[in-house]
């Protein structure tokens, strides 16, 4: 037994999450993600503005070392005094660096670790980086002047504990903001959310409480627009179960009803039977008790086919291409049994066609075709199969030479028990009703024509007219 992948189990949860859930989901998902971007903007505008301004402080100090520098009148001694010094070094919580070096790059004053970097920037235009010194990060600042013709490169260092504080600050200042806005707006997602899917909660309810029988419309005109559709679908399907329930419920009474009939004149044969007594039976008794007991038979198998045609599917997965002429020669035994025991001169006239379908469906309905002309045409009739192709679409049909159907009665010949008024036959009105059923499932049309002699040709045509 294999155990399902980390990544199969969270794509089952997240299946198996509710309409609501996805909706929160899917719209809290973009904004944390805004919200991550937004946060990212923010860092880089608050050191941006951070740098700014303390880097402007920085070259002040620049300015300040040149403005000393300048104010020295000993050309050959270039010194800060220590009050300069210490003003300039007096930058709390961070520690100031600084240095000068010449045209030569060697050290006028301050602190000899401190060297200035390889890009040289013009007069008056600091040039700041980033670095480490002595082991901590530092901005630096650079600039050069000229003092008395003598040129010198000027470098301050100052550490970043309060660049990195005020980083925090308009960080903080800008970033909460943005979390309020998303928490805020997330709670109006799972409000407006709740609040919208409220019809789905109304309709859940009212499904639940229906019974199996009660299958009314859903109202359409204060539901919204989003579900409106599932709801006339549901609606739609409702209708078909109601035609369904109510096509099942008549043909279960019919069905009864024609039961009654053999079953009587059964029960009838077996009366008679118990009042004879001790005498054995005779020839008649015993063929009324074979035809009602046939007829009985007839009418269950009829049921039995017209059921299960009913209920099998357009698209039967068990469907393959079938050819009509060798479906008409695998039944003919049995075709031709039953005309000879009726004295029928049985024919087949077949060419080569062939359908896509359910064979037993189609050989279902062939038999109902060829036992529907059987039954009706007199004995020392004419029956003839025909299949094959017209107009680029295959069809099979049985011909007979009996009374036919006219046709006023052809329509009514479809329903489910309907015999012709003065039918000579003892069929049970299903096997026209069946051809039919098998008809729709395979989109074919069952016509019913008037033979060249004055019979009955039933046609199943596979394509439109």
């Amino acid at each position: 037994m294999s155990t399902p992948r980390p990544t199969e189990t969270r794509l089952g949860r997240l299946r198996s999450l509710g309409l609501r859930q996805r909706l929160v989901l899917w719209l809290a998902v973009p904004l944390l993600a805004i919200l991550l971007g937004s946060s990212a903007f923010d860092y880089v505008s608050a050191r941006r503005i951070a740098n700014r301004t303390l880097d402007q402080a920085m070259a002040d100090s620049l300015f300040d070392i040149e403005a000393h520098l300048k104010a020295i009148r000993d050309e050959e001694a270039l010194e800060l005094d220590s009050e300069a010094s210490a003003m300039l070094r007096s930058n709390s919580p961070d520690t100031l660096y600084y240095a000068v070096y010449d045209g030569a790059n060697q050290l006028v004053i301050g602190d000899p670790d401190l060297k200035p970097g390889e890009g040289r920037s013009s007069p008056g235009a600091p040039d700041f980086s980033d670095r480490v010194f002595r082991g901590n990060p530092v901005r630096v600042a650079q600039m050069s002047t000229t003092v008395r013709e003598r040129k010198l490169d000027m470098v301050v260092a100052q550490t970043t504990l309060r660049r990195r504080e005020v980083q925090r600050t308009l960080l903080a200042a800008m970033l909460w903001p943005n979390v309020a806005v998303v928490l805020l707006t997330l709670l109006a997602v799972v409000f407006g959310v709740r609040r919208g899917l409220q019809p789905l909660t109304a309709v859940e309810s009212e499904i639940a409480n229906r019974t199996a029988s009660d299958l009314r419309a859903f109202e359409l005109f204060d539901v919204p627009g989003e579900i409106r559709p599932l709801l006339r679908r549901l609606n739609e399907l409702f209708d078909l179960v109601r035609e369904a329930s109510q096509k099942q419920q008549r043909f279960i009474a019919d069905a009864a009803h024609q039961l009654k009939t053999p079953l009587a004149a059964l029960r009838n044969q077996v009366d008679l039977a118990l009042q004879t007594g001790d005498r054995p039976p005779d020839a008649a008794w015993l063929g009324k008790v074979d035809e009602a007991t046939g007829r009985m038979n007839h009418l269950l198998d009829r049921l039995l086919a017209h059921a299960r045609a009913e209920a099998a599917e357009a698209d039967d997965p068990a469907a393959t291409n079938i050819g009509l002429d060798q479906l008409a020669e695998e039944a003919a035994t049995e075709f031709i049994d039953a005309a000879l025991a009726r004295d029928i001169d049985l024919g087949f006239e077949l060419s080569p066609a062939s359908v896509r379908g359910s064979r037993w469906m189609l050989k279902e309905a062939l038999a109902n075709l060829v036992d529907n002309a059987l039954r009706y045409t007199p004995r020392g009739g004419i029956v003839t199969v025909h299949c094959g192709n017209e107009g680029g679409h295959a069809f099979i049909e049985v011909r007979d030479n009996g009374p036919g159907i006219p046709q006023a009665y052809r329509s009514h010949a479809l329903e489910r028990f309907y015999r012709l008024p003065g039918s000579p036959g003892d069929g049970c009105g299903l096997g026209l009703t069946i051809v039919q059923e098998i008809a729709t499932r395979h989109g074919a049309t069952l016509e019913l024509l008037t033979a060249d002699d004055g019979g009955l040709r039933a046609r199943l045509y596979f394509g439109t007219r």
